[in-house]
Formats: structure tokens, sequence, C-alpha cells
């Protein structure tokens, strides 16, 4: 095991230590306990908050010269480092899956915890004297002596966490191309940031790597890793500030893999025929032609099918395997179809592009554009230039 002699921490570490162990544990407790965000989904995000505080406890107490006052809380991060990982894939599972809950084979994930706390134990039963002199020699050779496999673990557990947590989050974003016909990015931009959490170590490895041996200043990982979790818990604390709306219910969250309410939406749909395939496909076109529902930019499935008179799960599988599209696909090009009209009408030559964004059913102009290049491989500037040559032409 690596040691360094004679360890003396930097002016730097101790005042990014400090800071951030109030930043973690002053969001994290806002987030277990306010009422008005009390949402299940922020309790895994406020506990998850409190593990990095752990880590940072003991130093922060012992700048505080608390520490010989409260020596029983040295190194509690040596098991409760290992409910990280479960606590953000629960976070993004909670925020994602509608009604989750922490319940039935979901706590085997708290094992790797629960082994290194039975391993620690006898150090955690030792006497407060005992952890206060541990604690000194620590400072003085860095050396913890945890074994190799609570380090493996230390390592693996992230990465693999990091890994479900991406996997999940592109579903529930696929899931929201069949849900609704506007996607807030922001949400599920929101869990792929937060999902970066989890890589904080390697990370910090590797800065201390560039900082050491590219730019040539003396910096440890320690002061770089709790830096970056000071920055991690400044953002959560400026998210609730100016977007709210990401600590409440995430939008059309989906249904829980082999929840009832799952099962029963694919036995439905495996019930339904072909013929009755056709005769949705042919009702919805029609409905859709005369009435103009992909106008309204908050158009979901749920309210389509209502309007239709169609079942949701038979709306989705219609349209996934008779139309050959997902529903936020499906919707785009009817209001680019409505937005090529829009464009070359003489009437509306006064509405600027943006206007027509609007008019036609988009909420963003970078969602219109987008969609536009997809659909007719161009902007609409230039289809609107294209077209009106043409018409001159005839």
């Amino acid at each position: 095991m690596e040691q360094v002699t004679n360890y003396q921490p930097t002016t730097l570490l101790v005042i990014v230590t400090l800071f951030a162990f109030y930043e973690c544990v002053f969001v994290g407790t806002y987030l277990l306990l306010k009422k008005s965000v009390r949402y299940q989904a922020n309790r895994y995000l406020g506990g998850l908050l409190l593990i990095p505080a752990s880590m940072l406890l003991s130093g922060a107490l012992f700048q505080l010269e608390l520490l010989d006052e409260l020596p029983h809380v040295i190194h509690l991060h040596f098991f409760t480092y290992l409910m990280f990982g479960p606590l953000a894939y629960f976070y993004v599972r909670a925020c994602t899956q509608k009604d989750f809950k922490l319940k039935g084979k979901l706590w085997l994930h708290f094992i790797p915890a629960l082994l290194a706390l039975f391993y620690f134990m006898p150090f955690y039963l030792q006497s407060g004297d005992a952890k206060f002199d541990a604690f000194i020699v620590w400072r003085e050779t860095a050396s913890l002596g945890v074994p190799t496999w609570v380090l493996l673990l230390r390592l693996s557990q992230p990465i693999i966490y990091f890994g479900i947590c991406i996997r999940l989050i592109m579903i529930y974003r696929k899931h929201l191309d069949n849900a609704t016909s506007y996607i807030d990015t922001v949400f599920h931009r929101w869990l792929l940031y937060f999902s970066g959490i989890l890589l904080l170590p390697i990370l910090g490895a590797i800065a201390t790597v560039i900082f050491t041996n590219v730019i040539g200043y003396q910096l440890s990982a320690a002061t770089v890793i709790f830096t970056f979790i000071l920055a991690f818990a400044i953002s959560i604390r400026i998210a609730i500030l100016i977007k709210p709306s990401l600590f409440h219910l995430f939008p059309h969250q989906m249904l829980i893999p082999n929840s009832t309410e799952e099962q029963k939406q694919r036995y439905e749909k495996s019930t339904l025929q072909e013929d009755s395939k056709d005769h949705y496909v042919n009702k919805l076109s029609l409905f859709v032609e005369t009435e103009k529902p992909y106008l309204a930019s908050d158009l979901t499935l749920a309210e389509l099918s209502k309007q239709v008179d169609i079942p949701t799960h038979h709306l989705s599988q219609v349209i996934n395997e008779k139309l050959e599209c997902n529903f936020l696909d499906y919707i785009n090009k009817y209001r680019i179809k409505e937005a090529k009209k829009m464009l070359v009408d003489p009437k509306l030559d006064h509405y600027t592009i943006v206007s027509i964004a609007y008019e036609a059913g988009f909420n963003s102009k970078s969602t219109f554009y987008t969609a536009f290049k997809k659909y007719a491989t161009m902007t609409p500037t230039q289809y609107k230039k294209q077209r009106l040559k043409e018409l001159t032409l005839v």
C-alpha cells in the first residue's frame, strides 16, 4: 500500500474540505427535509450528498479542533462510500420510473457496503481515543490500512453504476419520443450530468496527473476530488433556485419493468389483431389530418389517445408497428408539413421563421430547425427560397 510520510494538508485542501463539507450537508439536508421538495427522488439525492460529507467529516472537524470531541465519526466513509453507486442508481430510477420504491431485491445493492461495515466493525468498536490516535497516524502517513478488495470495490462500483445509469437514461429518452410531441431536454440532460458524479474518483486521478506531470503544479488527488464534490453540491443548489421543476415529478415517467401495470399494457398490445391495427391507423390519420391536434405544442400520446378514442397502448403500438416511427416523429412530420405550407403562403409573408415554428406546433426554434432539416433535408430559409423560386418559374 502506498504511503506518504509527514503528510501535511495544504491551505487549499483545508479550505476546499470545509466548504465542500458545508455544501454537501446543507444541500443534502435540505433535499431530505424541506417539505416543498420532499419528493421520493430527492431523498436519494439528499442521502447521496451526505456520503461525500462523511468522507469530509473527519477532516472538517479536525480543522475546527472538534474531532477529539466526536472521535466516533472517524472513517465512516469506509463503508458509506459503497452506498454511493446504489443511491445514484435509485435516484435515476425514481426520476424516470413511475411510483418507484426501494423494496425487495433492490436492497441487495447495499451488500458491498454491509460487507465493508462488518469488516471494519473492529475499528468502529474501538474507544474514541484509539480512533483519534489512528486518525493522527493516518495524517502523518496517509495509510488507511484498507484491504485490496475494498479498494477494488471503490474503483469498480462507480464505473458499473455509471454504465447502468446511462443505459436507464437513454431508455427514458427513447420513451419520451413515444410519449410526447415536445421534449424538454433539460430533464434527461440533468440526469446525464448527475451521473458524471460517479466518475469523480477517476476524473480526480486524471486531473491530478495532468496538474502534476503536464502543468507542473503539485496538487493532491484529494484536493481535486473535493473540489469536484464542492462544485457538484453548488450546482445542485443553483439548480434548485433556477430550475425547481428538476426536483419535482419528472414528466412522462416510464412504467417500472415487470410491474402489474406494465404487464397489463404488454398483454393489451398482444391482443391487437391486424384488422384492428389497420382500422386504428385509418381512424388516426383521418382525425389528425382534419382536426390538426399537432398544432398544440404540448400534445402527448395520452391526450391524443383521448381525442381520437383509441386506447393509449394500442395507439402507441400502431404508430410504432404500422407507421414505423415513434410518436414524436409522427407528430413532427405533420408539423413540418404545416410549416412548409405557411412558409410559402403570401398571406403569411410577414411572419418570421420562429413565428411559423410556433404556429406549426413547435415549442422552440432549435427543435423546429432540427426537425425541419431531418424531414426536409434543408433549413426553413433554404426551403422557402427554393419553393418561391419554383413558383416564380411556373
